[in-house]
């Protein structure tokens, strides 16, 4: 046998396998495409995936939590930007609160900016922001016998409906204060509470590569190169038996 032929032989097995990787690596390519593009449609960026490898891959800190707010009836554990409200996870992404009361038929949490008011079942009724608070930030909350108070940088406040707001007197109002949690409740809460990572941001990186770290979008480069190197011989020996005849 010739050497061009035990070289055409040998580029023409290898070529198969390559090809049947680079298949493989399109495949994937097209498939974490489409999700990317209909990722607003699929919801892909309002999810999130909770898990302590991924988050550790990720360099994401996660801390246990280390205090719980009480009410009569409601329990808030937070930690990671994540609320675990009377036993379910509660939003992404929320600020850390800073205190928990329970009125005759909602209860309000509250965060240094934001008041989160709740219904009893635990559905949220209202979101208010800086420009509907007394002053910021908020450093405690309380409750007073017909209402709620506030602590802030500028003093205390109370109000009936959260709406209106009125100086007040720091006496007779009972105010949230947290309590501690044991050691293995810290560490059952913080596994429940680990911070999340959206399927859409994840899919972008496995895409581009990144999720294999600085090294991956190099390899993914490497691999388009090869798949165009691919298609480049592909068509050298879908073309070379015309070329041989052309030449007789």
């Amino acid at each position: 046998m010739s050497p061009r032929l035990f070289l055409l032989r040998l580029l023409r097995r290898w070529h198969a396998r390559i090809g049947f990787a680079a298949m493989l690596f399109f495949l994937f390519l097209a498939a974490t495409g489409l999700a990317l593009n209909h990722g607003n449609g699929l919801g892909l960026d309002g999810r999130f995936i909770h898990a302590g490898w991924l988050a550790r891959w990720y360099g994401m800190k996660s801390e246990p939590p280390r205090q719980a707010f009480h009410s009569r009836h409601h329990v808030l554990i937070a930690a990671n930007g994540r609320w675990l409200l009377d036993g379910k996870i509660s939003g992404e992404k929320l600020p850390q609160p800073v205190g928990l009361i329970e009125l005759a038929d909602t209860f309000v949490v509250a965060s240094d900016t934001v008041l989160y008011i709740y219904r009893l079942d635990g559905e949220l009724i209202e979101k208010l922001g800086r420009d509907a608070l007394p002053g910021i930030p908020v450093r405690a909350i309380g409750s007073i016998e017909r209402g709620i108070a506030l602590r802030t940088a500028s003093g205390i406040f109370t109000s009936a409906d959260a709406l209106s707001w009125q100086r007040a007197a720091r006496r007779s109002v009972l105010w949230s204060a947290p309590t501690g949690l044991s050691a293995a409740e810290r560490q059952s809460y913080g596994e429940t509470l680990v911070p999340g990572i959206s399927p859409q941001q994840m899919l972008l990186d496995l895409h581009s590569g990144r999720f294999a770290g600085r090294y991956g979008p190099l390899f993914v480069d490497l691999l388009a190169v090869a798949l165009a190197a691919l298609s480049l011989s592909g068509a050298w020996f879908f073309l070379l038996p015309g070329l041989r005849r052309g030449r007789h």
